[in-house]
């Protein structure tokens, strides 16, 4: 009868799939705890994952609607062609405003303006509803207290006010007051009269590049129908607007709306007809060039954000790995029956991957709907802090849904599997044996295949430095990263022993028997120990890898200041959201008569095309060779009439020696030949290539020129401190200006550095608390383990402190080995690029053997916070459970 049972037992599992499935799921309800931060750990990078790109995709809706509205009534926009040798796109439009299209646009480096003469051309002709033309500058608005008001980002530009029945694409409406008419009249959207404190009736002050400070009165208030949080749009009148942003003869563009019955390719053969000298472009083809510009941002950014979601999955395999190889190691009587009452090898593999499949999913729908709140957050700061960014309902993409899902699932699989193929080689004896079998793995094959992947990944990174070209070397370098960061985590159960154990020997030794049974505890499972520590390897690698990178730049950038500028004052415009902002074309000369100034050098640029390509043209003013420090390889660095100094890079490039006659064509279309009259080697300031002051007020009209940088030395007899003041107190009217030492220019170049570096170390914060929580895991399974052990040592007198402080030991050793493992690979590496950007100015490595040093302390002390609640757990075994287990 037994036989007979045991028979159809056998029959019911090799039969159906079904009861393996019910095991699988009686095992999930059993042992939920077990599971919660392999899902956690799912949850975090998949969350992280949606998040990107739902807030991508939200950003590219917005946008695309605001593009809409903005160019709903837009026929045909009128553009500069492109100068010869430009390129098809050198003249495509940039298009602004807080909805695009309707305020105009500009044209790109290299291109001709469009005579204004031609707006009343283009409205006299039959298909022609009306026509606007594109004026606009950069202003900045000040509050009532004399601060510049902060736009977060978001565009502050001074306009044309044109009547609404003259505007194209989407006009604004006021609200209260007026049109301006006088030439100190503004009016200013009506969300940006509140924030700054001001009210219609009130006086103002606008600066612009053109006339420097303005004091006006704002006459009215005005809505956008689809504002841009921040957007500052100060309007002049028409009279006031052309003489502060143009030149006086050209537009930037002309927007055009046809007139009813007239297509947009009909209108656009129109307007190509009767202006054959300019580019012509429908209004869905203006919309399409702007949405892919704006596409192609984007997707930089979803791709950054993104590739730090993966690498926190990637960071969570690891929990996964170990939280279901120790789920086969406890379960391995359990296994060894259902293998003896008929279940198959292939049945007790699929149940495992079944578990997992199950975590996977959970994981992943709870990570895809954190993913949306994350993002719905990100929304809610930008907007409370006011960086402008334009709200609305987030973007529901198939993407952003399917993609983290599946991630998630196959990420959870694969971690599960090689655990899943262990559990089906369980044999039904292995029932028998009393206890869990603690699996010691890493042996002779893994361990030599680790060490040759380790020689190999050092041997190719360093093959890499030497490389002719960075995009060479680069890749090298990222092929023996990888072989490297593969190779350590093979050989670290290797090293597990040895470098954890020490590692528990030395910071046990003054806990006697407890600090040495916690160090004896990394030994016991090598497998287990390297997989929980090389999550934080993992992310430890790339906090040094970055870190050298970013002080090895800011060592650069400091060394090439310091050596480079011999300035003692640095005069700019203030930079809130991005780089400084122009200063008005003027403000050079008004230094130079400030008591105390010795030498003014300054530096402008125009737009043109230099050599047959669109290019910013980079101008100096006054002695740049007593400024500039900088290797002449012939030549000199002082420019001449008509002349082109070039750094050695950029002559080599395009084959220009001294010399060399190269065409420039500027946004009029007059045409100019440059000579080259010399040569420098690499100097960051100066650029990859200048011209002089002659050239820059030929390309740029008068009205329309402006200073980039003001470079100032001290007159004999005065300090660079009373130079500084001296300067300062002359600029007072003019708070835009910003008047820097030359150690304050540095720090403010190398605090741009930090930012960057802050956003990454925070995104990889992502994976160290993926890491974190693998510690937690490991420990937790490891004390449900280990509890008929833990009962016996309680028995024999071990206190609940004591049971406490080994865990806490325990933890400790295992975070400070990744970490210490995380350190060595990651300075390796980071030293490897940074040697393969030498070319790029990146001479000398520095090593942030501080931040390495705080990182390490640091993850002594995450090794104890993670062990804070398996530690507890542990401590609460009684000395029966030895017994009951």
């Amino acid at each position: 009868m037994a036989d007979t049972r045991t028979g159809a037992a056998r029959s019911s599992f090799r039969g159906s799939a079904r009861p393996m499935t019910r095991v699988s799921l009686r095992n999930i309800a059993a042992h939920k705890l077990r599971l919660v931060l392999s899902v956690l750990a799912v949850v975090l990078g998949t969350a992280f994952v949606t998040g990107s790109l739902v807030f991508t995709a939200t950003l590219k809706s917005t946008f695309d609607r605001l593009l809409e509205e903005g160019t709903q009534d837009l026929s045909a926009m009128i553009e500069p062609a492109p100068a010869p040798g430009a390129g098809e796109d050198a003249g495509a439009a940039a298009v602004t405003g807080p909805a695009a299209g309707g305020h105009g646009g500009s044209g790109g480096p290299g291109t001709r303006g469009v005579p204004l003469e031609v707006v009343e051309e283009v409205r006299a002709l039959p298909g022609v509803a009306a026509a606007e033309a594109g004026i606009t500058g950069t202003v900045v608005f000040f509050n009532a207290d004399g601060t510049p008001y902060q736009s977060g980002g978001a565009p502050s530009e001074g306009r044309e006010w044109v009547d609404a029945e003259e505007t194209v694409g989407q006009s604004g409406t006021l609200t209260s007051g007026r049109a301006p008419e006088g030439d100190d009249e503004v009016v200013v959207p009506e969300p940006v009269l509140e924030r700054a404190g001001l009210a219609v009736g009130d006086s103002a002050q606008v600066y612009t590049t053109s006339e420097g400070m303005l004091d006006v009165t704002v006459v009215g208030a005005y809505t956008e129908p689809s504002d841009i949080g921040g957007y500052v749009g100060v309007g002049f009148s028409p009279d006031r607007a052309r003489a502060l942003f143009t030149d006086g003869e050209h537009a930037q563009s002309i927007s055009v709306r046809a007139a009813p019955g007239v297509s947009q390719e009909e209108l656009r053969d129109e307007l190509a007809a009767a202006f054959p000298d300019l580019q012509v472009s429908t209004g869905e083809e203006v919309k399409e060039k702007a949405s892919a510009q704006l596409s192609t941002i984007l997707d930089f950014v979803n791709y950054f954000f993104v590739a730090f979601g993966l690498i926190a999955l990637l960071v969570g395999t690891f929990i996964i790995y170990n939280t279901f190889s120790m789920l086969v190691a406890q379960r391995m009587r359990e296994l060894a029956l259902l293998r003896a009452i008929g279940a198959s090898r292939g049945q007790l593999t699929r149940s495992v991957l079944a578990e997992a499949a199950l975590t996977g999913l959970v994981g992943s729908a709870i990570g895809v709907a954190a993913g949306f709140a994350l993002a719905k957050g990100i929304f809610v700061v930008l907007e409370a802090f006011d960086l402008g960014i334009p709200s609305g309902g987030l973007a529901l993409s198939t993407s952003s849904v399917v993609t983290p899902l599946v991630l998630g699932l196959l990420v959870t699989l694969v971690s599960a599997w090689a655990p899943a193929r262990r559990a089906g080689r369980v044999a039904p004896v292995q029932g028998m044996r009393v206890g869990t079998a603690a699996t010691e793995a890493g042996g002779v094959a893994r361990t030599v295949l680790g060490t040759y992947a380790v020689v190999v990944g050092i041997l190719v990174a360093l093959i890499g430095t030497w490389q002719d070209t960075t995009k060479t070397g680069a890749i090298t370098v990222g092929v023996g990263a990888a072989a490297l960061v593969i190779g350590s985590f093979l050989v670290m159960p290797a090293l597990a022993r040895p470098i954890a154990g020490g590692i528990g020997r030395l910071i046990g030794a003054p806990f006697g028997t407890v600090g040495r049974l916690a160090a004896t505890n990394a030994g016991r499972n090598t497998r287990r120990t390297a997989a929980t520590a090389f999550a934080l390897t993992l992310g430890l690698t790339l906090v040094a890898a970055f870190g050298t990178l970013g002080a090895t730049t800011k060592a650069s950038v400091d060394g090439v200041i310091e050596q480079g500028v011999q300035a003692g004052v640095i005069v700019q415009g203030v930079a809130s959201q991005g780089p400084p902002l122009p200063l008005a074309g003027g403000i050079a000369r008004e230094i130079e008569e400030v008591d105390g100034v010795g030498e003014v050098a300054w530096l402008a640029y125009g737009a043109g095309s230099l050599g047959g390509e669109p290019r910013m043209i980079a101008a100096v003013g006054g002695p740049v060779e007593n400024m500039v420090s900088a290797e002449v390889t012939d030549g000199s660095l002082q420019p001449g009439p008509d002349s082109l100094v070039v750094s050695s890079d950029t002559a080599r490039s395009n084959g220009w020696v001294m010399g060399t006659r190269v065409p420039l064509v500027g946004t009029d279309g007059e045409e100019y030949t440059l000579r080259v009259t010399g040569v420098y080697e690499e100097a960051e300031i100066l650029g990859p290539f200048y011209t002089g002051m002659d050239t820059y007020e030929r390309l740029v009209p008068e009205t329309l020129r402006s200073t980039a940088m003001v470079m100032v030395t001290a007159a004999d007899g005065a300090s660079p401190e009373q130079l500084q003041e001296s300067v300062t107190d002359a600029m007072a009217e003019t708070p835009i200006v910003t008047v820097l030492s030359k150690q304050q220019f540095i720090d403010m170049q190398a605090g741009g550095i930090d930012q960057v570096l802050t956003i990454i170390y925070a995104l990889l914060g992502l994976a160290l608390v993926i890491a974190v929580l693998g510690i937690v895991n490991t420990l937790a399974l490891s004390v449900i383990e280990r509890r008929t052990e833990i009962g016996m040592l309680r028995a024999v007198g071990m206190q609940r402190s004591q049971v406490r402080r080994t865990i806490n030991l325990e933890s400790t050793q295992i975070a400070v080995f990744g970490a210490l493992v995380g350190a060595v690979v990651g300075v390796y590496l980071g030293w490897a690029f940074v040697t393969v950007l030498a070319a790029n100015g990146l001479e000398v490595t520095t090593i942030p053997w501080g931040m390495i040093g705080i990182v390490l302390v640091c993850s002594a002390f995450v090794g104890v916070l993670a062990s804070l609640w398996p530690a507890h757990r542990a401590a609460r075994t009684g000395p029966l459970e030895a017994i009951a287990a």
